[in-house]
């Protein structure tokens, strides 16, 4: 293996993996979810309605069910391909790739996502992505998965505790920033990433840091510009 280039913020990437967009960067580009299920699915379900009016055991059985795994095989080798291809482009046009580190089983126990998360398969790709980081001497750096990439303006720090999986757009309620949800998420991984391996300040003292309810984890605050004015002038009353 090469040797790793230096870790800088200039030729940085954060990363943030979703499923209305497989992937969006911090620079901008969004990689489109191919939906690889939804592809062969009709055709599977239809083999399998034929499989279940064989006779089980029977030679027609038999190659009726040769038929339904090359075309689970053809699943596997479609997203196979899809991961290698982006992994690739990604490890050779950055230096350091920030990443989020997802609960990828706790987010299959929503039954409304699991089957999208399963079809993008974030495990098998972040796998690959660590392996081309290897290849190609670049660094691959995951934040924590507790960290508030998804809820922390991008702009002003401020965490928006009331964002919902469904708000495709996220909304400053300090600041007025509007932009979409996962690039700002994309953003946010990069700073976070950058902040933890010392190429970027924290933005507030270590007092700031201790009574924001996140220490350890990222020095912004948890409290709203809005809720930390209001504190202020209750606090002088």
């Amino acid at each position: 293996m090469p040797e790793k280039k230096p870790v800088t913020a200039e030729n940085s990437v954060g990363i943030d993996l979703g499923i209305e967009k497989f992937a969006i960067l911090s620079d901008g580009i969004a990689v489109e979810n191919p939906r690889f299920i939804k592809r062969v699915e009709k055709r599977i379900k239809k083999l399998q309605k034929q499989i279940s009016r064989k006779k089980k055991g029977s030679k027609n059985y038999e190659k009726q069910k040769i038929r339904i795994q090359k075309k689970y095989r053809k699943l596997r080798n479609l997203r196979d391909d899809f991961h290698d291809k982006v992994s690739t482009a990604i490890a050779k046009r950055y230096d350091t790739i920030f990443i989020e580190d997802l609960n990828v089983r706790g987010m299959q126990r929503n039954h409304h996502l699991a089957r999208s998360i399963t079809d993008v398969s974030f495990y098998s790709f972040k796998e690959k992505l660590k392996w081309k980081a290897d290849r190609y001497g670049k660094n691959l750096i995951e934040i924590g998965r507790f960290d508030p990439s998804s809820k922390l303006c991008s702009r002003c720090g401020n965490i928006k505790k009331d964002l919902k999986l469904s708000d495709r757009v996220y909304s400053c309620d300090a600041c007025g920033l509007t932009i979409d949800r996962d690039y700002n998420a994309s953003l946010d991984i990069r700073k976070i990433g950058l902040v933890k391996v010392g190429l970027v300040p924290p933005e507030f003292t270590p007092v700031e840091i201790a009574t924001s309810g996140l220490d350890g984890i990222y020095p912004y605050r948890q409290m709203s510009v809005g809720e930390s004015g209001r504190s202020e002038a209750s606090a002088e009353e």
